[in-house]
């Protein structure tokens, strides 16, 4: 783990952690690391000297321990060459190599086994916040005193620096003194590295410094000599306050100065012998460590437990509105998708649109709890009718079906036909017109509209409105959407019946009519053709006898009307179904066609395969009437027809270049032109502006019209 790894990203640069990602970047930080870290345990053994008896020979608190392993915890073990450094740096080197050796071998095997163990019982990211965190640390101060203790007492006894009869002795004073060190000095660091950054507020920093002053003075009481333990109540103030941070830090300065003064013979713990005074300031601060270090601990617990509940009863009672908005919403849901069932039923059945509207109405007033819904019909870009509507109060003098208001105001209504969106109204205070102060006359404040579209086109809105604007609240758009789609579909299946009743008329009405062009056509022309015919034979008959010559002209003229009644008989016959479409096809209808118009026609893009029967046939008489109503409206000096086949359908164009302002409203050649093309599931388009002549473009599907 590097060195440089917990430090916060914000405070590093991007360049930085760039170069520290290569090879030569993590070498140069684990470098750095080591150095750091030999430098701390170089400067705490310094000040573990400091507080030494018997001129730097003994000392009741060794701190390098509790920085070696509180810097292995935070940053991992592979830094323990920096241990190594340190001790090397603060050992005595005037003493025998072994002995020297021994000692950094045992201190840095101290470091890196209570580091290790420390990390293996309560983890990597220890914050001294637990009890077992706590017995953790113990466990692991005393393996590494141990370790040390062993390895530092036999250096010294094997380079003849203390005699056989102080090893005892040595190794006790040497244990405690590490074990003090470890567990005074790593709690600090860890509680205080963890909790980075520091944030407090000035009560609590004004409670600290107070907190720190009563510390001291309990410390450096004179008469605590007869009350040793004095300090106490400012360490448990720390621990229950501050909890593992405040707790540390208090144990760490009331114990630095509780050794100071007893290496200085001031203070509670100062005996007869120097052995003595070493045992005392060690129980001591062992105590005061346990104390308040447990005591914290179990604060913290207790903190984080009361955190947990309250976060357990947040999280129970978020859960609980949930369920309670998550059921209202369900009932809600089905309450709409009832209304829409419902209403959707109605659509189908193909109720009268009058009887949508009054049910859409009564189902988003009744589902919405709004006082009133209405459904309005553009009828032009200024006025509106209102065909539908409901209130709770049943009172509909203010805005009655049926009435017609202008569209002069910046109401919804005005809105939505601009935008062709849904639009929302918080007040209608200061808004102009007719229609504004209606709605307010009703005590309205606010109103919410969908557009109905239909065809394309907007042909209205429903609208809702509510005397306050927190009754509308956000999504009642989208609610209103769904119900404005029914209206749409009511309104398209009503123009869509409309639409197929007047086509069946027109159906019936042009069957009507060619049955009697034929009868008049048979009548007028043929039929009395043949009645002079046969007055002709008669005449031919009597006068045989009697003169040749007369008989053979009367003969001749019959011949000529017989010919002519047989070719009005053709002509008849094309006109109701050319036997050239049946027989060779499209192109030679089209072209037989062009030939006797009396208007040149330009045949172009003709389909070379036959075609299926009906396309054929619709696609000629489509062309031929086309050709039928240039002839008689147009006044174009030109026409020009093509049939292109592409895909799966044929598109039929005939144009011409006369007056144009072909209206298909009027007259029946257009109308049957549309009917023949919608029976075929094909569209028709017709664009005829007023001088620029008509252009009659129709496509017809072939996969639907086969067989």
């Amino acid at each position: 783990m590097s060195s440089l790894s917990t430090i916060p990203r914000h405070m590093t640069d991007p360049r930085l952690t760039a170069w520290r990602a290569t090879v030569a970047g993590r070498a140069a930080s684990y470098v750095v690391g080591v150095v750091l870290l030999g430098g701390a345990y170089y400067a705490a053994a310094k000040i573990g000297l400091r507080l030494a008896y018997l001129d730097g020979a003994v000392t009741a608190l060794w701190p390098p321990v509790g920085v070696g392993m509180a810097a292995l915890v935070l940053f991992g073990p592979r830094l323990w060459p920096g241990v190594v450094l340190g001790d090397l740096l603060v050992a005595d080197l005037s003493s025998p190599l072994g002995t020297v050796i021994g000692q950094t071998a045992g201190n840095t095997l101290e470091v890196l086994a209570g580091a290790l163990l420390l990390r293996h019982l309560a983890g990597a990211g220890v914050r001294m916040d637990r009890v077992r965190d706590v017995f953790a640390l113990i466990a692991a101060a005393a393996v590494g005193a141990l370790i040390s203790a062993c390895f530092g007492t036999a250096s010294l006894r094997f380079g003849d620096i203390i005699p056989a009869g102080q090893v005892g002795e040595v190794w006790r004073t040497w244990w405690f003194s590490d074990f003090s060190g470890a567990l005074v000095v790593t709690p600090a660091i860890l509680t205080w590295a963890r909790s980075w950054p520091w944030r407090t507020t000035r009560p609590r920093l004004l409670e600290g410094a107070v907190l720190l002053i009563a510390l001291v003075l309990l410390a450096e009481l004179p008469s605590q000599r007869d009350v040793p333990y004095a300090v106490f109540p400012a360490l448990i103030w720390a621990a229950l306050r501050f909890g593992p941070p405040g707790a540390s830090a208090a144990v760490l300065i009331a114990t630095s100065l509780t050794v100071w003064n007893t290496a200085h013979n001031a203070g509670p713990f100062v005996r007869e012998s120097i052995t003595d005074s070493l045992l005392s300031t060690q129980l001591f601060m062992v105590t005061a460590a346990l104390t308040s270090l447990v005591l914290a601990a179990l604060t913290a617990e207790r903190e984080g437990a009361g955190e947990a509940l309250r976060q357990d009863i947040l999280r129970r009672e978020k859960a609980e509105q949930q369920l309670v908005a998550s059921e209202r919403a369900t009932r809600r849901l089905a309450d709409e998708q009832m209304a829409l069932r419902r209403i959707a039923t109605l659509v189908a059945a193909e109720a009268l649109p009058s009887a949508v509207f009054e049910q859409v109405t009564t189902e988003v007033g009744q589902l919405l709890s709004v006082p009133s819904a209405r459904v309005v019909r553009y009828e032009d870009q200024a006025h509106v009718t209102i065909v539908g509507g409901w209130t709770a109060e049943r009172d509909f003098q203010g805005l009655p079906v049926g009435a017609r208001v202008p569209l002069d105001s910046d109401t919804v209504v005005a809105r939505v036909l601009r935008t062709g969106e849904p639009e929302r109204l918080e007040s209608y205070e200061g808004v102009e017109g007719e229609l504004a102060a209606r709605l307010r006359g009703m005590g309205f404040r606010a109103s919410v509209a969908a557009p109905v579209h239909v065809g394309g086109r907007i042909w209205g809105v429903l609208v809702v409105s509510a005397r306050d604007p927190a009754d509308l609240p956000v999504g009642v758009e989208e609610r209103l959407c769904a119900f404005a789609e029914l209206v749409a579909q009511a309104m398209a299946n009503a123009d869509a019946y409309e639409k197929l009743a007047s086509s069946r008329s027109r159906i019936v009405e042009a069957g009507d009519a060619e049955r009697r062009r034929l009868e008049r056509n048979l009548h007028d022309g043929a039929q009395q053709r043949l009645v002079t015919l046969a007055v002709y034979l008669r005449l031919i008959e009597s006068r045989l006898a009697a003169d040749n010559g007369t008989a053979r002209d009367l003969l001749a003229e019959a011949r000529q009307q017989l010919s002519d009644a047989l070719g009005e008989l053709r002509e008849l016959a094309r006109g109701i179904h050319p036997a050239v479409l049946t027989e060779r096809g499209l192109r030679a209808a089209v072209e037989g066609l062009a030939s006797r118009s009396l208007v040149p026609i330009e045949v172009s893009d003709m389909p070379d395969d036959r075609l299926p029967g009906r396309v054929e046939a619709a696609a000629y008489y489509i062309v031929a009437e086309s050709v039928t109503n240039v002839a008689k409206y147009a006044a174009a000096s030109a026409v020009s027809v093509a049939v292109r086949a592409g895909g799966d359908f044929i598109v039929v164009d005939v144009a011409d270049d006369g007056v144009g302002g072909a209206d298909p409203a009027v007259g029946t050649g257009l109308r049957g032109i549309a009917d023949r093309v919608e029976a075929l599931h094909g569209r028709l388009r017709i664009t005829s502006p007023a001088g620029h002549g008509t252009r009659i473009t129709a496509e017809i599907p072939l996969e639907q019209t086969v067989g």
